[in-house]
């Protein structure tokens, strides 16, 4: 799966966004025109306007959702030390606990 550049949105308009007929407004300032033709359905072309103007939010929970993974990511910890003792209770019970914790933190992070 390809990532996304989310540098490239930087400098972009700010959440709120609302779509009234078919335009976009962005803190009661209008900032797009959605064109409404006749190629496509006019429910489809009001159903891509609510995503334009939901953009902003998807963009933010993409980049919370993303920094979660990365945390959870950098929580789980196995190194070579780790390694040497497999099969050791001792070890294996630690790894439990930093299973639950992670498992834990992926609970609140998604709540």
């Amino acid at each position: 799966m390809k990532m996304i550049d989310t540098d490239k949105y930087e400098g972009h308009t700010p959440a709120p966004w609302k779509n009234v007929a078919g335009d976009i407004y962005a803190n009661n300032e209008h900032i797009a025109d959605t064109v409404l033709e006749q190629v496509i359905p006019q429910d489809e072309a009001y159903a891509n306007t609510f995503l334009i103007a939901d953009a902003p939010l998807l963009l933010e929970a993409y980049k919370r959702l993303r920094e979660a993974l990365i945390t959870v990511q950098q929580s789980l910890v196995w190194d070579e030390k780790d390694r040497a003792m497999d099969g050791d209770p001792i070890t294996l019970e630690a790894l439990v606990v930093q299973v639950e914790q992670v498992r834990s933190n992926i609970t609140e992070m998604i709540e």
